[in-house]
């Protein structure tokens, strides 16, 4: 019988070589996991019992008892995401810092776009038609000047974990977090839990919204109650906007890994980082693609298949994608229709309505409808 030990072992030293781990390795410090599939499952699932009561959880409760019920499930809900959030915070903090993307807003990319002579190699198209080297370029120099500032998508410096080292001096190493900044991660967590929590009465209201928009949009909904529980539109949309709360608070990965958790049973992949406004539904769902930077506005309707999604991503001198804004705009009262495709950063005008397996990539006006062009005999 062969003996395959050294071949093993050699192939054990290639897997544990540093440069092989570079950036693929996270390092458990003892007290410091990384955030739980089942706990974040879990923390989705308290948020639809104490937002839906009856509908999810316990099946035994009553008028008399509600109070009770969300009383029990909000003390687990502020445990259980203070833990999962002080995980996610202190992963945030490892190397992995090293190798995030700079997010720049639509106000920083506009001023890219008008003034790319503000860093070295910028483009001097300043036309609306600037193509995407020109923007990349622009941004690009624009990003450089955002890093040097240490604007690097954390508020509280260069360190990246939220300890407020504006110098950025403490070094983190390979797949290790500060351990400076794990003192005050605890506190850090539980005032992020509590606004999360304080915010579940808001997020009712617009769910309740979306609710009454898949019912009053759907002939074949009997009861609110059917649509909040079958529905996989309002499952999706439920995923997103607790998640883009999580967001808006600062929490890391745990908003991303809700909503993949919704595209997996639902087919709905919608970003976190979308904005998205009030009575919207979304009819049958399988394939809807909404990207991170859509500005989708109020009552707006898709069916399955739409497509909200970037058409070109100019990328800085490394060849990196930049984050930049680009996906599109759907003003109030837009409907979509199956399969179609809508790329780029472009406005959909209020009131427009979309056929279906149409491409879009240019601005639509308000009220127009676009449709496939028949075929001629």
């Amino acid at each position: 019988m062969k003996d395959y030990s050294k071949q093993l072992t050699h192939s054990i030293f290639e897997l544990s070589a540093e440069d092989s781990l570079r950036g693929l390795f996270h390092q458990h410090l003892e007290g410091n996991p990384l955030p739980s599939a089942r706990g974040i499952r879990d923390i989705v699932e308290l948020s639809r019992t104490i937002i839906f009561p009856g509908y999810f959880g316990s099946s035994k409760i009553n008028r008399n008892t509600v109070r009770y019920h969300i009383g029990v499930n909000v003390e687990r809900l502020f445990e259980l995401l203070t833990d999962q959030i002080s995980a996610a915070l202190c992963f945030q903090s490892a190397d992995n810092e090293a190798h995030s993307r700079l997010t720049l807003s639509a106000e920083q990319v506009l001023q890219a776009q008008h003034n790319p002579s503000a860093g070295a190699g910028a483009s001097a198209d300043t036309s609306a038609s600037a193509s995407a080297e020109s923007l990349a370029a622009a941004v690009a120099a624009l990003s450089g000047e955002a890093k040097a500032g240490g604007e690097s998508g954390n508020s509280a410096g260069n360190c990246g974990c939220g300890c407020g080292d504006p110098s950025g001096d403490r070094k983190h190493e390979q797949g290790q977090q500060c351990l400076t900044c794990n003192d005050e991660v605890k506190d850090i967590a539980m005032e992020m839990a509590f606004q999360y929590i304080s915010s579940l009465s808001e997020l009712r209201s617009q769910l309740a919204l979306d609710v009454k928009a898949a019912f009053d949009s759907d002939p074949a909904a009997t009861s609110f109650g059917e649509v909040i529980c079958c529905y996989p539109g309002v499952r999706a949309i439920g995923n997103y906007r607790i998640a883009h709360q999580l967001l808006k608070l600062g929490v890391p990965l745990i908003p991303r890994a809700m909503t993949e958790m919704a595209h997996s049973e639902t087919g709905i992949d919608i970003h976190p980082g979308a904005q998205i406004g009030s009575c919207f539904a979304i009819d049958h769902g399988t394939g809807v693609v909404i990207g991170e930077t859509c500005i989708i506005g109020n009552n707006v309707k898709l069916y399955q298949g739409v497509t909200l999604g970037a058409k070109s991503i100019p990328v800085d001198a490394e060849g990196v994608p930049l984050n930049i804004p680009r996906h599109p705009i759907l003003e109030d009262d837009v409907v979509v229709y199956s399969n179609a495709t809508i790329l780029g950063r472009i406005t959909i005008g209020k009131g427009a309505v979309i056929g279906g397996n149409v491409w879009i990539t240019e601005d639509v006006q308000p009220g127009a409808k676009i449709i496939q062009m028949r075929p001629h005999r």
